[in-house]
């Protein structure tokens, strides 16, 4: 039995109308159409759908059940339709994202809500890593865009752009007794644990950065952040997220010897070359461009 969307779209306007008459002339049809239509779509359902006795139609019983899921499939037609004419119209009918998880959650979200307000069609996938996973990803052919803080510069075969820095502290936790001695020298800092993110590939923190002997290596900045309040070692955190513990007294930074300044690590956006960007694409690549605007 092949059902007519018509015949089902007709149903729905005569039960939103009341009457067969205003339901016609909702649609520009003949009452004669209508009762036609509907006619059909009993004989196709096996099932009354209005009761007729009256002045005006009454939903039977049954017809009220499947007039909930006509509105489904109409609704479900609808976007179906939608959906097509946005892909003819050149937007990409997915987009997978690969962030680095040490990108601001809030900026991150800002971007992908709006995202989803400008390209309603688009599947979107985010995936996270750290480091050089981000790039492996967008290579493999597993994201097509990726916005990542690495050990180093992408490669050169890689599409890129330099987009803002992010600011490193070194932090440990206010009961810590690294927070109590001062002034720090490396003999201080190599008797206690350094906590430094790695990569599913092994890389890590570059070594002008790595000042301890006893080392742990975590695939995550918040699982380190976690590990540090609870006095497990030190670490170089982002400034932005230790902020507010610093300020409540849970963190204390830590004043080293480096005649340098604070860090500051590059974050890359890159994308892939192994297919087009449609429309949602180059959008996004537009606003994770603008990342340096945000607070990150």
């Amino acid at each position: 039995m092949d059902l007519s969307l018509n015949n089902l779209k007709t149903f729905i306007k005569i039960a939103d109308k009341g009457s067969f008459s205003a339901a016609a002339r909702h649609m520009g049809k003949a009452q004669s159409a209508v009762s036609t239509a509907i006619a059909n779509l009993e004989i196709d359902l096996g099932v009354e759908l209005f009761n007729r006795q009256g002045k005006l139609p009454v939903l039977t019983e049954e017809g009220r059940v499947l007039l909930r899921e006509a509105r489904q499939i109409a609704n479900s037609c609808h976007f179906f339709l939608e959906r097509a004419r946005a892909f003819e119209g050149g937007i990409d009918s997915c987009l997978r994202l690969a962030v680095d998880e040490i990108i601001s959650q809030k900026t991150l979200m800002d971007i992908l809500e709006n995202f989803g307000k400008t390209f309603p069609s688009t599947e979107l996938e985010v995936l996270y890593g750290v480091l050089g996973d981000i790039q492996t990803m967008v290579e493999q052919g597993r994201a097509d865009i990726g916005i990542l803080v690495p050990s180093d510069m992408p490669g050169p075969s890689m599409p890129n752009k330099l987009v803002s820095h992010i600011a490193f502290i070194p932090v440990v936790s206010a009961d810590h007794p690294l927070a109590k001695t001062e002034p720090l020298t490396l003999h201080d800092l190599e008797s206690y644990r350094q906590i430094v993110i790695t990569s599913r590939g092994g890389e890590r923190e570059h070594e002008s950065i790595i000042l301890g002997k006893q080392i742990w290596m975590i695939e995550s900045t918040c699982a380190i952040m976690d590990l540090v309040l609870r006095g497990a070692g030190w670490s170089f955190l982002p400034t932005q997220d230790v902020a507010r513990e610093i300020e409540v007294g849970n963190l204390v930074k830590l004043s080293l010897f480096l005649d340098t300044v604070e860090p500051l690590a590059p974050v890359y956006l890159i994308w892939s070359q192994q297919r087009q960007l449609g429309l949602a694409g180059q959008w996004m690549l537009e606003e994770l461009s603008k990342i340096k605007d945000r607070h990150l």
